[in-house]
């Protein structure tokens, strides 16, 4: 697999997308979102629709290219958005741990006025090999990071020991981030931070992982911020009841109902086996959980089923906010490639999902 090439990284879009958002310039896929001062921000992996030459560059190409993140802002609650532009590209980590890629991450308003930052990192380490993934945590505005750490806060490959001992899956160092898969599974999980602070204002980071080669969890840990230093303590893996049934599970978003207790954890579930299996055979879905407890044990949101309805070719999505006071929740997300040309890889209007 060739090193990714960099695409040109269009100007915020000058006109108003009402509802959803279908960018006439842009791919756009998975989601995480804040709220701060009347302003829902939104930010999301973008892909240029077209190369420096006006070629264009297809869904199936996303992964030969660089992609960035992408900031829209909504003061209506979603009714409308609007393009800020690029909040973050490739090439910030010191160690080089981001170089070759930035996937899917979080935001968090901090106390300060400050935005914590986390994304996945990926290196470019060898065509052979690119799908190492990295977490990584940044400080600044909410238009983009500025204060970025010189090494990941946690790495597949330099921490591999200490991920394992935790009781984590990965496979030999060697074998870490490969183009095809993992011991006959899909490729490498350790991505996509997102950040979840509790009432006494500890912070937690929950990411994609994998207990097995096929099998999927969610890995956590708790956040230290000091100044513009971010660190992070890796916490044993969240098992999920029905991991069997895919493969990775993507993306992970938590809310809490206020007056209950009750935390929800909703995943963008695939069901990819390996890397050779046609796409077509895949299935990704939106599958909600609920516990009292961040640790769990956690369980399907209702008895019959976790697989959320009226949400099909959805995928990488959010909860609009992080804390609700009953269990009513908004929802963003994009379309995937299943959907139909004039929809996929853009923004499905707010959607509400009520338990």
């Amino acid at each position: 697999m060739p090193l990714r090439q960099t695409p040109p990284f269009p100007a915020p879009f000058p006109d108003a997308f009402m509802g959803a958002i279908q960018h006439p310039e842009l791919l756009l896929w998975d989601s995480w979102v804040m709220h701060i001062d009347g302003i829902d921000h939104l930010y999301c992996l973008a892909l240029a629709r077209h190369n420096q030459d006006g070629s264009p560059i297809t869904p199936g190409q996303r992964n030969d290219y660089k992609f960035h993140f992408r900031h829209f802002e909504s003061r209506d609650r979603g009714a409308s958005w609007t393009d800020k532009g690029v909040a973050l590209k490739p090439g910030n980590i010191a160690d080089g741990n981001d170089a070759g890629n930035v996937w899917s991450g979080g935001v968090l308003p901090l106390e300060d006025g400050t935005v914590l930052f986390g994304f996945t990192g990926i290196s470019n380490d060898s065509p052979n090999h690119p799908f190492v993934q990295s977490i990584n945590f940044a400080i600044g505005p909410a238009s983009g990071p500025r204060h970025f750490a010189k090494e990941a806060a946690s790495h597949p490959v330099r921490d591999r020991d200490a991920i394992v001992e935790m009781g984590y899956y990965l496979p030999a160092a060697d074998d870490i981030g490969h183009y095809e898969g993992e011991e006959n599974g899909p490729i490498t999980a350790w991505r996509d931070p997102y950040f979840f602070r509790e009432a006494n204002g500890d912070i937690y980071a929950f990411w994609s992982a994998k207990l097995g080669p096929r099998r999927p969890a969610v890995a956590w840990g708790k956040v230290t911020i000091d100044g513009t230093a971010v660190s992070l303590e890796l916490l044993p893996p969240i098992s999920l009841p029905d991991d069997g049934d895919y493969t990775q599970s993507e993306v992970p978003k938590i809310c809490k109902n206020l007056v209950t207790g009750t935390y929800f954890m909703m995943i963008s579930a695939c069901s990819r086996l390996d890397e050779k299996q046609p796409d077509e055979e895949v299935f990704k879905q939106l599958r909600l959980y609920e516990s009292e407890s961040l640790s769990g044990p956690w369980e399907p949101y209702k008895a019959e089923s976790n697989i959320l309805k009226g949400m099909d070719n959805l995928f990488g999505a959010s909860f609009l906010d992080m804390t609700v006071t009953q269990n009513v929740f908004q929802v963003l997300a994009p379309y995937t490639e299943k959907a139909s040309a004039a929809l996929e890889l853009t923004f499905a209007p707010v959607k509400t999902l009520k338990i």
